[in-house]
């Protein structure tokens, strides 16, 4: 019961969601670093499918903790399991303009 009163909390302090406009075969990407433990509460609604990830580097390589082919809309808690900077990215895979909206907040 705490838990879910905690998130619904979160929920209500996240930001209002800016609209955004994908471009065609254009990315968007919004980056932040992480410490071990911190959560990424994010959500995001699109006016057509999209590509989504959420993303990190560790050296050469390349991890997904969360990635989603042709999706219209998302909601997450993602806790960080190393600090590291990560990335949410969207993208456009169509050849017409899409409206993105979507918010993030950081926790502890």
């Amino acid at each position: 019961m705490a838990a879910a009163l905690q998130l619904g909390a979160a929920r209500a302090q996240a930001p209002a969601a800016k609209p955004t406009i994908l471009k065609p075969g254009k990315p968007h990407e919004n980056c932040m670093v992480l410490d071990s433990g911190q959560k990424l509460e994010y959500r995001f609604e699109a006016a057509a499918k999209v590509n989504f990830n959420l993303h990190y580097n560790k050296g050469d390589s390349l991890y997904y903790p969360v990635k989603l082919d042709r999706t219209t809309g998302e909601s997450w808690l993602y806790e960080a399991k190393s600090r590291e900077k990560y990335c949410l990215v969207w993208e456009n895979r169509t050849d017409k303009d899409v409206e993105l909206s979507y918010s993030f907040r950081v926790g502890k």
